[in-house]
């Protein structure tokens, strides 16, 4: 994979004539649109969390995705471009150039500028897919912080040992849009983060499952395909020489789709077999599965290795959605199951079907251990930080909402109300208890009672 910022050189490491533009040079145009057809995937990212929780806290989690998108965009301004594009003076483990935009350069050979559009775009997505790991339970303040230091530092690091041509990369790891990088490191972090958090009250009560229903599956419907929109430009745009190479933007382009496809259907079917029903929210999740598997080596594989990529990523996240709540680990928006396991299967088939490395294509199996010591790589530094960070926080007694705020409905008690406030609204609670409603149980009537009108 290209760096936007690698220079053309000769061999006596002359730089090559910018008058004349190489086949290979970067499309700075095609890169910029991409980056701005990315940050429009927080919408549904949004979508996804808000139709994820509780109708009480639904506001809240589009606040912490707006949040997190903001304070991703600041911090990779100040420090985490920097860090992940910055001159490394050899070491290959940390950028210590370009902070705060010093010494930016928009030339032939490079364009810092369009390049932080697009990757702090790219880092905004994984703080995006955090939001619904901390949803319902974590403070703003919490959030605030936990954003800054997992974009600016954690992710930062990651995507300098892989995406900067860092050590890691160096090693052999293979990683074509982010599957390890971004996905998979979202799902550890978001696994440390909903472990700390606890469940949410009364979750797991008498160690029975409560039914805790999703606010909205429509919006997470929604949401997964302003989300498969924006992919398709978020892994087109990683192949930065645009209209230049027609055919691997292409290809990029047909393996998402075909993968993303492939396991929102699968992911229907397991759902339809496992409990017989029609789940839009499978549908929908496994749409994203397919998406994050396929972003280890959309460029270099067949379609049908896609369709395979989508299907076990689907498989896999049936798996651990159903294994989660059993292990009584309450992860409202599944971040763990989505992301965690689809970055881990998109990586370990990438070690077998890469066409340029894989096993299946007789290069052997090497490429499958460096993607195994890669992913343990990505698993211990996010961890460990990310573990120390909330630890901290915990401490401090900001990780956490209080009891009260959690009774009520962070979206009451913080945000100035509910998400959709009614003209003639009046409580409902007196309204149900005099209709046929007041004879159902509380499990009957989804996520709990909210305003209605006259």
């Amino acid at each position: 994979m290209s760096s936007l910022l690698r220079h053309n050189s000769d061999a006596a490491g002359v730089p090559a004539l910018a008058s004349i533009p190489s086949p290979q040079s970067p499309d700075y145009d095609w890169v910029l649109v991409s980056g701005f057809i990315v940050i429009l995937t927080q919408v549904g990212f949004a979508f996804i969390g808000a139709g994820s929780v509780r109708y009480k806290n639904s506001q809240s989690v589009v606040i912490k995705v707006f949040l997190g998108l903001f304070l991703t965009v600041l911090i990779w301004w100040l420090f985490g471009y920097g860090f992940s594009f910055g001159d490394d003076f050899q070491t290959k483990f940390l950028g210590g150039t370009k902070l705060a935009g010093a010494k930016w350069e928009a030339t032939a050979y490079g364009n810092d500028y369009t390049n932080f559009v697009f990757r702090a775009s790219g880092a905004a997505v994984g703080t995006a897919i955090l939001a619904g790991a901390a949803a319902e339970r974590m403070t703003f303040l919490g959030w605030s912080i936990f954003s800054v230091l997992y974009s600016g530092f954690i992710y930062a690091g990651l995507t300098h040992w892989t995406l900067a041509a860092g050590w890691l990369s160096t090693l052999g790891y293979k990683d074509f849009s982010g599957a390890g990088v971004v996905f998979f490191a979202a799902g550890v972090a978001g696994l440390i983060l909903t472990v700390l958090l606890k469940p949410r009250k009364a979750r797991f009560d008498n160690g029975a499952t409560l039914d805790f229903n999703r606010h909205s599956p429509l919006y997470i419907g929604f949401g997964s395909l302003l989300v498969l929109a924006g992919w398709l430009f978020y892994n087109g745009g990683v192949v930065s020489q645009g209209a230049k190479t027609q055919y691997v933007q292409g290809l990029v382009a047909v393996n998402t789709l075909i993968a993303g496809a492939t396991g929102g259907f699968f992911s229907y079917v397991i759902r339809h077999f496992q409990y017989g029903t029609s789940n839009l929210a499978a549908l929908s999740r496994g749409v994203l599965c397919g998406l994050v598997a396929v972003s280890a080596a959309a460029d270099d594989m067949k379609p049908w290795t896609a369709f395979l990529y989508g299907a076990i990523a689907a498989l896999i996240y049936s798996f651990l959605a159903k294994v989660m709540p059993a292990a009584h680990i309450d992860d409202p928006a599944e971040v763990v199951s989505v992301y965690l396991g689809s970055g881990f299967v998109g990586i370990v088939l990438s070690a077998l079907f890469d066409t340029k490395a894989g096993a299946f294509y007789g290069f052997g199996a090497k490429l499958l251990g460096k993607q195994f010591l890669g992913l343990l790589i990505i698993f211990a530094w996010v961890a460990i930080f990310t573990l120390i960070i909330l630890l901290a926080f915990k401490g401090f007694g900001i990780l956490r909402i209080d009891a009260e705020t959690e009774n009520v409905g962070i979206d009451k008690a913080l945000c100035l109300g509910e998400a959709i406030v009614f003209a003639n609204q009046v409580d409902e609670v007196p309204l149900v208890q005099q209709t046929e409603l007041g004879n159902l149980r509380s499990s009957q009537l989804g996520s709990g009672l909210r305003s209605g009108f006259k």
